[in-house]
């Protein structure tokens, strides 16, 4: 459902195109979500999704798009802010194979798990996951607390368990980030390490994903392209530059402990959810 719009008011005017479905405010405010939401291990997509049930936002291909568009911006600021470790796996056979053998399990999940994920991508569902990725944090920060050192005895075991992980992030509300970071703690890596391998893997992920959904949501017949260009520079241009402060942010982290104050803030935000989704 379209939310009404008063045109009198500079604030909640469409941009730029008569019967848009999206406001300026809107446009920045997805973006600002999508910056923050990409980097923190909070889950992006159980955030944008959100914020249009706030706004009373269809899901339709037009704001797939725009959700695509965002997730733009913030692979932008992965890849320039971890443009070293980046040029250093291309140039290392053992780190790109690492990369690819946490990439691997994704590809049969996404393949053979398409109405499952329909299934449980249902609004109200979303609470659950979002309390879910809650106490994946917990257990990962109840893991530091006991300082409990698990000695990898290969390495390959390692990136396979983080991309088993991953895959759980194929429905909204689980956290990529919080799934594949909590994966390598228990294998005893260090934070600032599985942080960083976490968000390289991201980068090939997410440009797959955006390849993919963007050619379904161009092919399909509800694309209406009634969302301006304006619209997607502002949503683009506020996840890439919040997202640049939020990936800051999330590596001056060194203590795992710390992801328990995330673990709180999605206990609150999954069991608001529930309650506002489901009664």
């Amino acid at each position: 459902m379209v939310p009404k719009v008063a045109g009198s008011s500079p604030v909640n005017r469409p941009i730029f195109i008569k019967g848009l479905k999206v406001t300026f405010i809107q446009s920045l405010l997805l973006g600002i979500m999508q910056g923050l939401s990409e980097f923190f291990p909070i889950s992006s997509s159980a955030h944008l999704k959100l914020l249009k049930i706030f706004f009373h936002l269809s899901e339709n291909s037009d704001f797939h798009m725009l959700d695509l568009t965002c997730h733009m911006g913030t692979l932008i600021t992965s890849i320039f802010y971890l443009r070293k470790e980046i040029i250093k796996a291309f140039f290392s056979k053992k780190d790109l194979m690492h990369i690819f053998l946490a990439i691997l399990p994704l590809i049969p999940i996404y393949l053979l798990t398409k109405n499952i994920r329909s299934y449980l991508s249902q609004d109200r569902f979303l609470g659950f996951f979002l309390l879910f990725t809650s106490l994946i944090l917990f257990a990962s920060s109840y893991i530091a607390k006991k300082q409990i050192q698990i000695r990898s005895t290969s390495k390959i075991k390692d990136v396979l368990l983080i991309g088993c992980m991953q895959t759980l992030a194929l429905i909204p509300g689980i956290s990529r980030s919080a799934s594949t970071i909590t994966a390598a703690n228990i294998r005893g890596w260090k934070l600032t390490d599985s942080i960083k391998f976490s968000y390289l893997l991201a980068i090939p992920t997410i440009i797959g994903g955006t390849i993919i959904e963007t050619l379904k949501e161009i092919k399909s017949s509800s694309f209406t392209n009634e969302i301006s260009i304006s619209s997607y520079v502002i949503a683009f241009l506020s996840s890439l530059i919040v997202g640049f402060f939020a990936i800051r942010i999330i590596f001056s982290i060194k203590d795992a402990k710390k992801l328990k104050y995330f673990a709180y803030y999605l206990a609150v935000v999954g069991i608001t959810t529930l309650i506002f989704i489901n009664f």
